[in-house]
């Protein structure tokens, strides 16, 4: 019973270090396009877009951070 609980956590542990790797990726990505797309057009609100985009990815990456430290007490 104990082994099958130690299992669970490190597949929780395994899926949320997943969900931030993939979640940074499209961080990286979006600050990216956003500027790109800024340059081009010289519209900020491609800037500003992009901006609140990268914080509610960290907001969402704080959250899993979170969630799994509570996981470990």
């Amino acid at each position: 019973m104990n082994s099958n609980n130690n299992n669970k956590k490190s597949l929780n542990d395994n899926l949320i270090n997943i969900g931030i790797v993939i979640l940074c990726i499209i961080m990286i990505i979006s600050l990216i396009v956003s500027f790109i797309v800024w340059k081009r057009t010289n519209d900020l609100t491609f800037v500003i877009s992009g901006f609140i985009c990268v914080v509610g990815i960290l907001f969402n990456i704080y959250l899993l951070s979170r969630a799994k430290s509570k996981k470990k007490e």
